[in-house]
């Protein structure tokens, strides 16, 4: 079970599994961990704390599901979805946003369910006309300060399909996107390592669903 804060992300484990890791590593590394004893929930504060300027924290817990739930009952959700985009030629969408290789997502709003969102905020967020939603990928969750305050963002991700070989694209510049192209190969690949941390974790999802239609 894994949260996000920016390009750091927190897994929540259990004892025992916690102990299963430290023995399996080769490497010599040990990520920095947190244990919780009880029915003790840690702050925000106290996991960036803990991480340090690792990019990985182990959440350590008797219950890690339970634990994590509780984190996340500190602070209200927010919802949004997106898309990871394909073209009849097979190609990716991927943008750039705010200097970071990201994929089109936004906020769910009133009277929406996550499937219009996503469709919504892709046609917005790159200028695309003809969008559908081929299958459900995952949820990423991040927790980020906003307005003053802590919030839990919860992103509905799906596998979607724009007809054509090369669809036209048109960045909304409104929302700091500064390119929006299709890519492929060796392009895409370092499009998914220069992306963040919850972005990678819905292109495994994406390869995983490849694999199996």
């Amino acid at each position: 079970m894994r949260i996000f804060f920016e390009n750091k992300f927190f897994d929540f484990v259990r004892v025992a599994d916690f102990a299963e890791v430290s023995k399996s590593l080769t490497e010599g590394k040990m990520y920095p961990n947190l244990k919780i004893e009880g029915q003790n929930t840690p702050t925000p504060e106290e996991l960036l704390e803990a991480v340090g300027p690792e990019k990985k924290l182990f959440v350590v817990a008797d219950d890690p599901k339970e634990c994590l739930e509780r984190f996340c009952r500190q602070m209200p959700i927010v919802r949004a979805a997106g898309g990871v985009v394909e073209n009849g030629n097979g190609d990716v969408l991927f943008m750039t946003r705010k200097g970071w290789r990201d994929l089109p997502k936004g906020h769910i709003e009133e009277g929406e369910t996550p499937e219009q969102a996503a469709v919504r905020e892709v046609q917005e967020e790159t200028g695309l006309q003809e969008v559908e939603i081929v299958a459900p990928l995952c949820p990423t969750y991040h927790f980020h300060r906003a307005y003053g305050r802590w919030e839990i963002k919860q992103t509905d991700w799906y596998l979607m399909y724009s007809p054509g070989e090369n669809p036209e694209l048109t960045p909304e510049q409104g929302e700091s996107i500064t390119t929006v192209e299709w890519l492929r190969g060796r392009r895409l690949w370092q499009a998914v390592e220069e992306s963040y941390s919850t972005i990678k974790v819905v292109f495994e999802k994406y390869l995983e669903v490849k694999v199996g239609q």
